[in-house]
């Protein structure tokens, strides 16, 4: 283990990316051998977009790992669950546990429960897409047990439970290990795989990779050998799985009913050269084509498709989009539309003692399905639980797609303003920039290649902040 002159690696606490100062990270403009300190404090992670406040030196991150994989393995219930004055917090996701940090930082002293329909471990979910190439196995994407948190936290747990009903009259929910009062409520429900009912004997071996469960059976199937997997949707998700699997020596049919990669966030010229990339890795990209039906045969699956085409795979991975989880909070009578609607003051819904934070909150007509909002979202919801005020502040999106063969920034156009603009491709020496314009003014781009390092001055003339 480096000692703590030698080391020049530090790693973000949120997601787990590692920043070497002798690689630099030329993809946001900093040279090799920029050394952390010297890191602008605008810079952000490229996973996950916190800040470099997130960070900690390698070193000192390990000893605390080690530190906690030898401590006694905490009760996963430190008290009693609920009761009237305590907060709970249902969903253990990033906003989740996020929101239990921040209000347990402002509140030392209130009761708080956070229930999850898993074992609560915290992890962060765009690390799923890039962990094989990174050979990265599903427990090295794990932060911290659920346990160990929430003892670090002085917070009840209750995992392995599911919520089946809210009563907001009555202030209760009631959950497959019986009722569960509350003062007040946090919904971190996150969101799901979109659904669509495919035919065929095999439908269900189909994985919708959204959560380190199905992560960790999918990868229980692939190790040991080559296999041929088949993605349907050719979108954020799915192009980074195309492109990790590949790494990872898979061999990738790519499927979507768009005519080229990226088509509801990129320009066409970005998509196409992003096909030509991955192409060149392996990736077979069938434009305008989906899932048919998928069947048994002889110990793998057929696949047919819309076209009438039939494919022999050994795993299908569904990554058609994300859906806000509002089932619960639409039967509770809280109201809904594509989220659960929540208030950019407070994260209060339509009922004042239940907030709603993260992928299953909408806000002003936005969604929001990254962790940079999320953590914001949670700030809000904390400070307003704690009788403070720090608004929420819509910021357009920032996304970095994580395709090592084409480095791509993207900054997509508000819906309101995506169909009175355009694209209009900007002159870039061997690289990609595509800025959207709407009325003369610059509402969002996209980036390629060298062209990246553009982002934050561009980001800047979008967000209304250039200096």
């Amino acid at each position: 283990m480096n000692t703590p002159e030698e080391d020049i690696r530090w790693i973000c606490t949120v997601c787990g990316w590692i920043y070497d100062e002798d690689e630099g990270d030329p993809d946001s403009g900093l040279a090799p051998g920029t050394r952390f300190e010297d890191i602008p404090d605008d810079w952000y992670c490229p996973l996950c977009g916190v800040t470099k406040a997130d960070f900690m030196p390698l070193h000192e991150y390990a000893a605390q790992r080690a530190a906690q994989a030898s401590a006694p393995r905490p009760r996963a219930v430190r008290g009693g669950v609920g009761g009237p004055d305590s907060v709970v917090i249902v969903g253990a996701g990033v906003a989740g546990w996020t929101v239990a940090e921040q209000l347990r930082a402002r509140d030392p002293d209130r009761p708080i429960t956070l229930i999850s329909n898993d074992e609560a471990a915290a992890y962060t979910k765009p690390g799923l897409s890039m962990a094989i190439s990174q050979g990265r196995a599903p427990a090295d994407l794990i932060e911290q047990s659920g346990p160990t948190k929430a003892a670090d936290l002085d917070i009840t747990l209750q995992p392995n439970t599911s919520v089946l009903t809210l009563n907001t009259d009555d202030k209760r929910l009631l959950t497959t290990r019986g009722p569960v009062h509350y003062g007040d409520l946090v919904l971190a429900l996150g969101a799901r795989q979109r659904f669509r009912a495919f035919d065929g004997d095999a439908a269900n071996r189909i994985t919708r990779l959204n959560h380190l469960a199905a992560y960790q059976r999918l990868r229980q199937r692939l190790d040991g050998e080559s296999r041929h997997l088949t993605i349907i949707g050719a979108g954020l998700i799915g192009v980074e799985l195309a492109e990790d699997l590949t790494a990872g020596g898979h061999r990738v049919t790519l499927l979507d009913l768009g005519e080229r990669m990226l088509d509801r966030l990129a320009p066409a010229p970005l998509g196409d050269e992003l096909a030509a990339q991955l192409a060149a890795k392996g990736v077979d990209f069938r434009p305008g084509t989906s899932l048919s039906r998928v069947d048994h045969a002889d110990g793998r699956l057929k696949v047919t498709l819309t076209n009438g085409g039939e494919n022999r795979t050994d795993e299908v991975i569904s990554a058609m989009g994300l859906v806000p989880n509002i089932d619960l909070a639409q039967r509770a009578g809280l109201v809904t539309n594509r989220g659960i609607l929540a208030s950019a003051q407070t994260m209060q819904t339509s009922d004042p003692h239940v907030y709603a934070i993260g992928d299953c909150a909408e806000i002003n007509g936005n969604s929001y399905f990254f962790i940079e909002p999320i953590r914001r979202m949670a700030e809000t919801a904390a400070a307003a639980l704690s009788g403070e005020e720090r608004p929420f502040e819509h910021r357009p999106a920032a996304i970095r797609v994580k395709t090592p063969s084409l480095p791509i920034m993207l900054c997509p156009p508000d819906r309101k303003l995506a169909d009175l603009g355009r694209w209009t491709p900007q002159t870039v020496e061997e690289s990609q920039r595509n800025d959207f314009l709407s009325r003369g003014r610059l509402a969002g781009y996209a980036l390629a290649g060298t062209a990246v390092a553009e982002h934050e001055s561009l980001y800047r003339r979008v967000t209304g902040r250039a200096s």
